[in-house]
């Protein structure tokens, strides 16, 4: 085959077809090119039969790119390469070898909800508060298990010896036996089960590894315990292993994705050879040194440089605003007038990154003003989020008390113990005596449990009070009391999950948004607030369109490129987010993420911040994220003075919120030092009893560590979390 179009190092990661090769691919160097030309390589020039090579990705999408690029190059072929995804591969041999480990070949597959059902079915069993102990987080620790490579039976020998450990161990066994009686897999097990049938049945293994001759995996850097186990295993008879990815973009910890696994690849393996990708096609130089300047600050990292060839281009353009809503109207601003003086004139080459999702509600309302349209990719409209919604539905029955529809979305959100069979009474209860669904929860029942009772009783004063506030309190007051009082913001809180904390932010940013609205509209009233939503979420569905702006989170761009992204938010606390600035490793990562955000754009990079945010309401002030310090200043343009990137002369106070590491030791404030410590026990509303491992930060951003079992380890923010020490 020719190698037209190759560069030297992507000619030698094609050629390199005998043993380890470990392939570090820079953004934007040409991975997927270099693999398909490799399995190409293998089939055309080194007479491999396509049955022997197995490539293995992480999605669908990139499977079937993979396919299909490598069938273009051998379009001759009556037989194609085994490209599956880690799940899909698992599937195929478990349906074909899982007798050996006394799995039926036409088992189920439990997806999440099916999964949450089995748990939910257990705990009522038990007589277990679900409550108490969430079937979805509860489903969140087994999967964990299973990714490190920890069965039930392990976990449980592992487990702490007090109440909350034994139930989560006892829920995690009850839970795997009725798994096999209804010869059902859950995704855990998928790869799980795969491993150890590899481990216990040798005969077995030996069989794929001669086989699959050849062994390539592609984002290595995203493999996580258990897949690391599998591809090891799958190669270590012929020692053919490619594996592909790039430590700069390892931004996925939170799912389990282990970074060492690419980093000691050269220890698994001392005879592995190293090919460097470093040549980037798709930016321009200045965006591609920016990135390339910033990722040196981390340790945890191959030595490696991306570099281009290309043009120099524009300098990315730092831009300060007051508030977030001044930063949305001018990155908005911003793109009408580039889109103007464009040669394409289409949104589409526009793309907004922010850190978390509650951010992009400041976006969706200054393109909506403009009347732009524009999508999220990989999530909801703000407005469109359960959350959000369950907020609504709160609001529109202080409004309505005859929505019975609204009312019934949040009788038992969060959950309060109100389950079908009451909801059952109390509309036969509505029916016979002609009442509103709402009069109901005050009416006395005698179906009706007299625990019930009080809940229902209790909901209703909540609403009635809110109903009498209407006349006093401003919208947004209500708002905050129906949050504080319904128990849905304590329930977030003490849920203490990265996900609990995003849907917290976005009721955050709903509180903020109506405290705007009041703020410009003095004598505006909920019912015209709750109004205006309607209309904006009844608009048009965004699926027929064909050209608008694209919103995302960080971590959902990866993988893409724009011709123009602004990067915004970029203030401490919200990037690096506040939750990872107590650790070394939580940093590195997230400044991997910032790598990633610049590597996306082609031509043009924006970065902006705000002076002050809201939350909850009230104004707080911020200070630019540390990682604008780590730029370097050639490449930049716009308000760099201002802020004061490398100036000597910045107010103190900014310059130690800028430019601090983190305090990486544990650290205690002298008011906690007292009462928590390495090595308490505390008990935790949700996870129950738990040992602290670390503290870190003083004041408002305290952080403490808990293990509550052998995997089941929170990190929480005390001013949001209380814990109760124990001993």
């Amino acid at each position: 085959m020719e190698w037209e179009g190759l560069n030297s190092a992507q000619k030698q990661a094609v050629e390199t077809v005998e043993g380890p090769l470990l392939i570090l691919a820079g953004a934007g160097s040409g991975k997927t090119r270099v693999i398909t030309y490799r399995i190409a390589n293998l089939i055309k020039n080194h007479n491999v039969h396509p049955s022997q090579i197995l490539a293995v990705t992480f999605t669908n999408k990139a499977a079937d790119e993979m396919k299909k690029r490598s069938l273009s190059l051998l379009s001759d072929l009556n037989y194609e390469p085994f490209i599956k995804t880690f799940h899909s591969l698992c599937l195929y041999l478990l349906r074909r070898e899982g007798k050996a480990l006394g799995i039926g070949s036409n088992f189920t597959i439990y997806d999440s909800d099916m999964q949450e059902s089995l748990i939910k079915e257990i705990l009522k069993s038990k007589e277990i508060d679900t409550k108490e102990f969430k079937p979805s987080v509860l489903g969140n620790i087994f999967s964990k298990s299973k990714d490190s490579f920890m069965t039930a039976e392990e976990y449980s020998k592992k487990a702490e010896d007090d109440k909350t450990s034994r139930l989560i161990a006892n829920t995690f066994l009850s839970y795997e036996i009725e798994k096999d009686k209804r010869n059902a897999l859950d995704f855990g097990d998928l790869i799980l089960k795969t491993v150890i049938l590899f481990r216990d049945f040798p005969v077995v293994l030996e069989k794929y590894q001669r086989l699959w001759k050849y062994v390539m995996v592609d984002e290595y850097q995203d493999t996580n315990k258990i897949q690391y186990h599998l591809v090891k295993a799958l190669s270590e008879l012929n020692k053919n292993i490619c594996v592909v990815g790039d430590d700069d973009q390892s931004i996925y910890s939170w799912r389990g994705a282990d970074i060492s696994n690419i980093l000691n690849f050269h220890k698994d393996y001392p005879e592995a050879t190293i090919v460097k990708l470093e040549e980037n096609y798709r930016s321009t130089k200045t965006i591609i040194e920016t990135a390339a300047n910033l990722i040196q600050f981390n340790k945890q990292r191959t030595n490696k440089t991306l570099k281009t060839s290309n043009p120099l281009g524009e300098k990315i353009q730092i831009k300060i605003f007051q508030n977030e809503s001044e930063e949305a109207e001018g990155v908005v601003r911003e793109i009408i007038i580039r889109k103007k003086s464009s040669k394409s004139g289409v949104f589409s080459d526009y793309a907004v990154f922010y850190r978390t999702n509650s951010q992009s509600r400041y976006f969706e309302e200054a393109l909506r003003k403009k009347g732009i349209p524009y999508k999220i990719f990989g999530g909801f409209r703000f407005f469109d989020r359960k959350e959000v919604k369950d907020l609504i539905a709160y609001l529109s029955v202080v409004i309505n008390p005859l929505d019975s529809t609204s009312l019934l979305r949040i009788l038992n959100s969060p959950p309060r113990g109100i389950g079908e069979t009451t909801v059952e009474r109390l509309l036969k209860l509505s029916i016979e005596e002609g009442l509103s669904l709402f009069e109901c929860l005050d009416r006395d029942s005698p179906e009706i449990k007299k625990g019930t009772k009080a809940k229902l009783k209790a909901l209703h004063k909540m609403f009635t009070t809110a109903m009498d506030d209407l006349s006093s309190k401003p919208p947004s007051e209500i708002t905050y009391d129906i949050l504080e009082h319904s128990g849905y913001r304590e329930h977030l809180e003490n849920e203490g999950t990265e996900d609990s904390f995003s849907r917290l932010s976005n009721l955050n940013e709903f509180v903020n948004a109506l405290k705007e609205y009041e703020d410009t509209n003095p004598d505006s009233s909920l019912e015209e607030y709750l109004g205006n939503i309607s209309l904006i979420t009844s608009e048009d569905n965004t699926k027929d369109l064909n050209d608008y702006v694209v919103l995302m989170t960080i971590h959902n761009a990866k993988g893409l490129e724009f011709k123009h992204v602004f990067l915004t938010g970029m203030e401490e606390g919200t990037f690096p987010h506040f939750l990872s600035l107590d650790t070394k490793d939580g940093i590195e990562e997230e400044r991997r993420l910032a790598y990633v955000a610049i590597t996306r754009a082609k031509e043009n990079l924006d970065i902006s911040f705000s002076r002050f945010t809201r939350k909850f309401g009230e104004v707080e002030a911020r200070f630019p994220s540390r990682f604008l310090e780590e730029l370097p200043s050639e490449y930049l343009s716009g308000e760099t003075e201002e802020f004061g990137i490398r100036q000597p002369d910045r107010a103190p106070e900014a310059k130690r919120l800028i430019t601090k590491e983190a305090k990486f030791e544990s650290t205690l404030s002298k008011s906690s030092s007292t009462t928590l410590g390495l090595g308490k026990r505390v008990r935790h509303k949700v996870y129950g009893e738990g040992k602290i491992i670390s503290l870190t930060g003083t004041g408002d951003n305290q952080k403490v560590e808990v293990q509550f079992g052998p995997h089941v380890v929170k990190k929480f923010l005390l001013a949001y979390t209380p814990l109760e020490v124990i001993s």
